[in-house]
């Protein structure tokens, strides 16, 4: 998508801005400064429990609402890059009719690959929700769709030699993923380290090589082997990350005092929980469309216009030259937007509860949305971009803009408090988890 195609940013007149309260230059500069203070991370990663809820028989539980949102963003996020992140609420509409809608954000929507996997995977749940038959398990043709559009996606986080790097990642050396298996090896006999301790450790060494197998021999497949070897790479590493043997492991190496090393191992097994995830994600949607069949019976996706990039003088990078509308901020605008329209012409609406997410939340994004007041913010990875911004339309209703201009002044405030009181340097954060390994 060309920048004339993409959405302005800026169409506020200057009497009707939400950069009333604190101006843009002071925002921009503030967050300069935190980010020289921290490393560009402010914040540590953060990951906050989902409140309970009295449920709506009407409605998805909201613990399921947000698993499933993060879920579909997981597999909405096709390519790789700035584009890899995605967002995506969930509507539950009821009059006239009961529908489900999947409202979908990203950096960039030219790539059909990612409308027909979303297409394939909303037909395979609507079919599951009415009972239709299946000549093979709904879950494995869902993952079937899911390895063919997210194979070059996969492939890259193999580091795999089959894998064509993009040209942003030309300088990058980083070594195959089947490297670091050895280091993680040899990790187990300082988690293991005592006599009684022999048989755990012989048989989390033995879970390990078995894998480390596994993904030797997929660099050895053809290539008209090469997306039923992806399959069978990632049913493979789902059945391992969720081992009880191997869930103790990881969770006594993390609690190691940190080294260079265990830090390595314990980055090795988060990507391989990513990789599972597939299988995860695609057992779990099924899952969903059984549990809450009239939820799924009619379900409709929606598509949002990516925003254009504006420049900037202001930044941390001397690269940067442009801020950017993060795909959560694309949601919560458009559901503020079509809010007012609906109260204006006294509709009902149904209006999204979560936000999820491919990637955890970027700082700004993360206070935004809490200070927004209306979403669970459900975490952070700590990360300051400068590059972030919000689109400042004409559109907005007053009320809206006023809200937005005191988020934006909160926001500030809260970066002007971290400069002063609480700035310390941070190493870069691993920017999402998918949780596999969690006991």
């Amino acid at each position: 998508m060309s920048e004339a195609d993409r959405r302005p940013v800026r169409t506020a007149r200057p009497n009707r801005t939400i950069w009333s309260k604190v101006s843009e230059d002071e925002f921009r500069g503030n967050l300069v400064a935190l980010e020289e203070r921290t490393n560009a991370v402010p914040m540590d990663v953060q990951v906050f429990p989902l409140q309970e809820e009295i449920t709506n028989t009407l409605r998805l539980p909201l613990q399921v609402d947000q698993h499933l949102a993060d879920d579909l963003a997981f597999l909405a996020a096709v390519q790789e890059g700035a584009q890899s992140v995605a967002a995506v609420c969930l509507e539950q509409h009821h009059r006239p009719q009961r529908m489900l809608k999947i409202r979908v954000a990203a950096a960039d929507f030219t790539d059909e690959s990612l409308r027909t996997l979303m297409t394939h995977i909303c037909d395979i749940l609507k079919s599951v929700s009415r009972g239709g038959s299946h000549d093979i398990d709904p879950a494995d043709e869902l993952l079937d769709h899911v390895i063919k559009r997210h194979q070059h996606k996969i492939l890259g986080r193999l580091r795999s030699r089959k894998w064509d790097k993009p040209r942003y990642l030309a300088a990058s050396h980083k070594k195959a993923l089947w490297k670091d298996f050895e280091n993680v090896i040899h990790r187990v006999q300082h988690v293991y380290p005592a006599k009684k301790e022999k048989a755990q450790r012989c048989q989390v060494e033995n879970l390990l090589k078995v894998l480390a197998g596994c993904y030797t021999r997929f660099e050895d497949c053809e290539e008209g082997e090469l997306t039923s070897g992806l399959k069978a790479l990632v049913k493979s590493t789902y059945e391992f990350c969720t081992c009880r043997e191997i869930r103790h492991f990881a969770a006594r190496l993390a609690a190691l005092r940190p080294t260079a090393q265990i830090a390595a191992a314990v980055k090795c097994l988060y990507q391989l929980e990513k990789i599972g995830a597939y299988e995860r994600i695609s057992i779990d949607l099924v899952k969903s469309a059984l549990q809450y069949p009239n939820t799924f019976e009619n379900v409709e996706l929606e598509y949002l216009s990516p925003y254009a990039s504006v420049p900037t003088s202001l930044a941390y990078e001397s690269w940067a030259k442009t801020c950017h509308v993060h795909a959560e901020i694309q949601l919560v605008v458009e559901s503020d937007l079509q809010q007012v329209a609906a109260e204006n012409s006294h509709c009902e609406t149904s209006m999204p509860r979560v936000i999820g997410t491919s990637k955890y939340l970027c700082y700004l994004c993360y206070l935004f949305i809490k200070h927004h007041g209306r979403y669970f913010a459900p975490n952070t990875h700590g990360r300051l971009y400068d590059q972030w911004t919000v689109p400042d339309l004409d559109e907005y209703h007053d009320c809206t803009r006023e809200h937005y201009a005191k988020i934006l002044a909160d926001i500030n405030e809260e970066v002007r408090s971290q400069i002063v009181e609480g700035a310390c340097w941070r190493a870069e954060p691993m920017t999402s988890r998918q949780n596999l390994l969690l006991q």
